[in-house]
């Protein structure tokens, strides 16, 4: 597949190119182009193809455009943005190299992956996936509740760029309301890189579907398109950034509790019956009353409210 997306970026939903196009430009050969094409369908992209003629896509691809993106970040940026055509993990290039403000957003992960090491699935030109890195001048110990205020600063963004029904799982998770159920909408991942006392940067991950995935998980996911995103996807990943930017620069100063109640009235689940599921398989059933000013989750239960910190827990509607 090393040559796959360098031939799609030759194609259009509009025309036909001929594989001998390709193959001049790009110094292949036509069987290497029509092997890195037949491809395609990999990465979730749907292809006509016509005898004599060549290829044409079913369907646009809105490749990211740098130049694009940076006109939605905020005047005086400090933001720093690379794009990657493909690359194994934005996260992990940037925990490889971290400094303040840098930005990796890549059309496709090899080994993109959410919280608890869950692989992460998307559609090449349906998905954001991007990665930015902070740098805080406290140790880790400070950085309670970031991935709650990134949730609320990516979530008001995307309600302005039109999605309808967009909510808050804790601690990281988007999902959009569907007849089916909440349906995984994105996730945030947070990676730490520094010393323990600070300073130390945030490696800030997040993954959003354009598109629903075309690929099976055990999870219900839908797309943003559906649920009213208006916005094409460069100005939605440069309204993120820039809005991110600032919500970094808020919590740096004044924690989550900046963010709390914004958080609480995003809350998919808030005063819903939930069930916490712990690694060795047991469990625990309460009403999810909010969080904390650290972000932890107030589980209030029949003995009464429990505390609980994100760790290897996860979190799951019960029933009424």
């Amino acid at each position: 597949m090393s040559h796959t997306l360098a031939c799609l970026r030759f194609l259009s939903a509009d025309a036909f190119t001929s594989g001998a196009a390709i193959a001049a430009e790009l110094a292949l050969s036509r069987a290497s182009v029509s092997a890195a094409l037949a491809e395609a369908e990999q990465y979730g992209v749907t292809l006509e193809r016509r005898h004599g003629v060549g290829y044409r896509l079913a369907q646009p691809i809105a490749w990211l455009d740098a130049q694009q993106v940076r006109t939605g970040f905020n005047p005086g940026s400090r933001l720093q943005l690379d794009i990657a055509t493909r690359i194994d993990s934005t996260n992990r290039r940037l925990l490889a190299e971290p400094a303040h403000g840098r930005v990796l957003a890549a059309e496709w992960q090899d080994e993109g992956r959410g919280r608890l090491g869950r692989r992460w699935q998307a559609r090449l030109g349906g998905s954001l996936l991007f990665s930015l890195c902070w740098q805080f001048p406290g140790g880790a110990a400070t950085l309670a509740g970031l991935p709650l205020a990134v949730g609320v600063a990516v979530s008001e963004t995307l309600r302005e760029a039109g999605v309808a029904g967009i909510g808050l799982k804790w601690p990281n998770d988007l999902l959009l309301a569907t007849p089916r159920g909440d349906a995984k909408a994105g996730g945030i991942l947070i990676e730490i890189a520094g010393d323990a006392i600070g300073p130390v940067c945030a490696v800030i991950g997040i993954g959003l579907n354009l598109a629903a995935p075309q690929q099976v998980t055990d999870q219900h996911a839908a797309g943003l398109a559906a649920h009213g995103l208006a916005w094409p996807r460069n100005r939605l990943l440069g309204r993120l950034l820039g809005d991110l930017e600032t919500a970094l620069t808020t919590f740096s100063a004044d924690g989550f509790a900046a963010f709390r109640a914004r958080w609480e009235a995003c809350h998919a689940w808030q005063g819903a019956p939930v069930r916490l599921l712990a690694p060795d398989g047991s469990a625990r059933d309460g009403i999810a009353a909010g969080v904390t000013d650290s972000g932890a989750l107030r589980l209030q239960t029949a003995q009464g409210e429990s505390i609980i910190h994100s760790g290897d827990l996860s979190l799951r509607r019960a029933a009424a």
